[in-house]
């Protein structure tokens, strides 16, 4: 005993030892220095983080910095010439607008040219000086008076850029911008004006996150005097002396970049800075030194307590196994040998008595997972939808099946209605519980089941009822209970009841069509289908009509005329004359079509098969469909134009000659102006987009309104008189454009403008 005693300590402990080893390894070697490790990289990676954001802005800033050069090397804009010459200043204006696309990152540029006392904007809008004392007008700066900032402009010598700021930009919309002060390199203190810049602070701070998506630190951005431009977050500390301290000793002479560990009001940060050599910006970031060891002191605390339990566990296994030391195999198969009894008596090694245990688990669990299954609620709905869609062969195969799951119609006479729901998914399952709960408490002669339809937010209501029960009224008070405990909107379409188990599909059929009837018209909250008024109308030959005609259009590939049909078609899908029941048919055609042709340009297009999805899988609103009628025409219209070949027969200057010359008559149009050029109307309006960067009528609107402006400054003509000089038909549509433009009415911008 004494011997084996030894021998089972003997073993226990060379067991432990290989055990102990590794882990002594990891607990005295690595932890001391896995949190140092993890410090030093995330403060290279913050370092890395850093220089990426000074890069990523001394590109864009480059651009602001040259464009004063730029203007002033652009022989169009006379300056010295723009004084009371309102074409020159057109002219300011339409070559401002060749800047609109050139750098997503400034929101606006605004070049001031002192002798005309005009700003003129990328967009082409050309603002005076008046215009910025109000907002709405001009860009409105709270903390910058008018007065303050214009002297400023015409006294500009140097850069200046304001640290980000709240500003009321054109429509009264508040913005935080960085505004860029710079003098045209042209004249010295007497130069003929100034571009005033602005760049949204949320533009930076998306480019700074843009950089990683994972980093999550704090930027900010300081000028060479130490004032800080933009901060991506409002911190607790931003504003403290130790941070204000900290980033006035950073980037000092002796280094220009570099990343530590500091010490801010009591918490530590990993702090990583850059300082620009192009404008000599500071770029500094912050990340909480917590954060970044929080993961590994995790792993840490949670690997500690793994490798215990796990030693605890081996010491437990090492010593049962040695202590006993029996056959798991055999005792393996002693257990399945008297828990089953094979049917027919034969010799059987182990393997084989295993493997016949398992088979007889697997056969066992099997049957266990049919019964479960056969109290889940979904394959009662499974049986109640087939029974309703038509497709058992007979009622007595119907019954065979529903009996197990307590289904049973005992009334003579039998009808379907559908439940529509105008609920989201979360609120829908309040519906469908309060649904299934009053299926045990309907009222006598009436016995009743609740499914769901193939179909979100929706339900179907099988039942049977006896003679004389009025299913109408039932369904009525359905409706208004369902509404009262839900607060949710029901449309509920019922069939006409049938004599026999049979016509439950047909009852369905009529359901579903007086719901339908009730989605687009909703004249009633419940609606039999005996009691639609049927119209005799020949509409079905006029839709063929529109769809061979769409048919063929797309084939040619005529864009203009696929466009028309499709609005044709839009019209009568949403007119009181189109039945419902052939509304729906009339969608899902047209879009067929369109996706047809779509198929040619994107056959293998991850997004085009989405849209498929969507468009086909839902039940929609007459809106929805009508949106989704346009977006997908407008796809497809966009493919047939970039495979077709952009005549280009005229040039931009002849393009701008001709509508200086009759831009201001009432009869021009983008038809008269492409017959000009002897082009196709789609043609000319995507040559004009893609050259000019804006629609035609957009471009012409905005030409006529400045005009407009022009006449309401300088002369007291009625709104009639000035719409038709400028070339408006109506002197709605004149006030219409420009309220759109302007942001005010004509009368309300004369008015503050006398």
């Amino acid at each position: 005993m004494k011997n084996r005693s030894n021998l089972l300590i003997r073993l226990l402990i060379s067991y432990m030892a290989v055990l102990f080893l590794p882990i002594i390894v990891i607990i005295f070697y690595y932890y001391p220095y896995s949190t140092d490790i993890v410090k030093e990289k995330e403060m290279d990676w913050n370092a890395h983080i850093t220089e990426q954001v000074m890069n990523s802005m001394d590109i864009f800033t480059r651009y602001v910095y040259n464009l004063p050069s730029e203007l002033v090397r652009n022989p169009q804009m006379k300056l010295y010439l723009a004084g009371d010459d309102d074409y020159v200043r057109v002219l300011i204006a339409n070559e401002m607008r060749k800047y609109n696309a050139t750098d997503a990152f400034i929101d606006n540029t605004l070049f001031y040219v002192k002798s005309t006392g005009y700003l003129f904007s990328k967009t082409g809008s050309a603002y005076s000086v008046q215009d910025f004392e109000t907002p709405g007008f001009g860009y409105y700066y709270p903390d910058w008076p008018q007065k303050e900032m214009f002297e400023q402009l015409n006294n500009l010598t140097a850069p200046t850029v304001r640290a980000a700021e709240n500003v009321i930009v054109p429509g009264n919309n508040r913005a935080r911008m960085l505004t860029f002060l710079l003098p045209l390199p042209l004249g010295g203190p007497n130069s003929p004006g100034a571009v005033l810049i602005m760049v949204r602070e949320h533009t930076i701070i998306r480019m700074m996150k843009s950089v990683s998506e994972a980093y999550n630190g704090n930027f900010f951005i300081f000028d060479e005097q130490g004032n800080r431009l933009v901060a991506s977050n409002q911190t607790d500390y931003s504003d403290s002396r130790d941070f204000k301290d900290l980033v006035s000793r950073l980037g000092g002479s002796e280094s220009r970049s570099g990343s530590g560990i500091y010490l801010i009001n009591g918490e530590s940060f990993i702090v990583s800075y850059d300082v620009s050599d192009m404008n000599g910006w500071k770029y500094v970031s912050l990340v909480p030194v917590t954060e970044t060891v929080q993961d590994i002191r995790s792993i840490q605390r949670n690997t500690v307590i793994i490798l215990v339990a796990i030693l605890l566990l081996e010491v437990v296994v090492i010593y049962v196994s040695i202590r006993k030391n029996y056959d798991p195999i055999k005792r393996l198969v002693h257990f399945a040998a008297n828990i089953f009894t094979p049917s027919e008596p034969r010799r059987m090694n182990e393997i084989d008595t295993i493997r016949y245990a398992l088979d007889q688990l697997s056969s066992a669990n099997s049957k266990l997972d049919e019964k479960l299954k056969s109290t889940f609620p979904v394959v009662r709905d499974n049986l109640l939808f087939e029974l309703v869609s038509g497709r058992y062969p007979s009622w007595e195969a119907f019954e065979s099946e529903a009996a197990a799951y307590g289904l049973s119609f005992k009334h003579p006479y039998f009808a379907v209605a559908v439940l529509t729901f105008d609920a989201g998914e979360e609120s829908f399952g309040s519906v469908e519980t309060y649904c299934r709960s009053i299926e045990n408490s309907l009222p006598e002669g009436l016995e009743g089941y609740f499914c769901k339809s193939i179909y979100t937010q929706e339900m179907v209501f099988i039942c049977c009822h006896s003679r004389g029960f009025q299913l109408k009224a039932f369904l009525d008070q359905l409706q208004r209970e369902l509404t009262d405990r839900t607060s949710i909107r029901t449309l509920i379409g019922a069939g006409t009841p049938q004599s026999s188990p049979e016509g439950i599909h047909s009852s369905y059929l009529q359901a579903l069509r007086a719901a339908e009837h009730l989605r687009f018209r909703k004249q009633y909250s419940v609606l039999s289908f005996d009691e639609i008024k049927i119209e005799q109308v020949s509409s079905v030959s006029y839709f063929a009509e529109l769809m061979q005609s769409l048919e063929l259009f797309i084939l040619k590939n005529d864009v203009s005329s696929i466009e028309a049909v499709i609005e044709r078609i839009i019209d009568n899908i949403g007119s009181e004359a189109t039945p419902p029941h052939m509304v729906r048919t009339l969608y899902l055609n047209t879009i067929s079509l369109i996706f047809n042709g779509l198929q040619r340009f994107r056959r293998d297009d991850q997004s085009y098969l989405q849209l498929t999805g969507v468009a086909f899988l839902q039940r929609y609103t007459i809106k929805q469909m009508a949106d989704i009628l346009r977006e997908s025409c407008g796809k497809l219209c966009d493919f047939i134009r970039e495979a077709q070949p952009v005549s280009r027969t005229a040039s931009m200057e002849e393009i701008l000659a001709f509508i200086e010359k009759r831009g201001m008559d009432p009869d021009f149009s983008l038809q008269l102006i492409a017959d000009h050029f002897n082009m196709s109307l789609s043609n000319f309006s995507h040559y004009f987009k893609k050259t000019f960067g804006q629609n035609f009528k957009e471009y012409v609107d905005r030409l006529r309104i400045q005009k407009s402006i022009q006449l309401l400054r300088s002369t007291d003509e009625p709104l009639e008189f000035i719409s038709q000089k400028v070339g408006y038909s109506n002197t709605s549509s004149f006030i219409r454009s420009f309220k759109k433009i302007v942001g005010t009415t004509p009368g309300q911008y004369r008015e503050s403008n006398k």
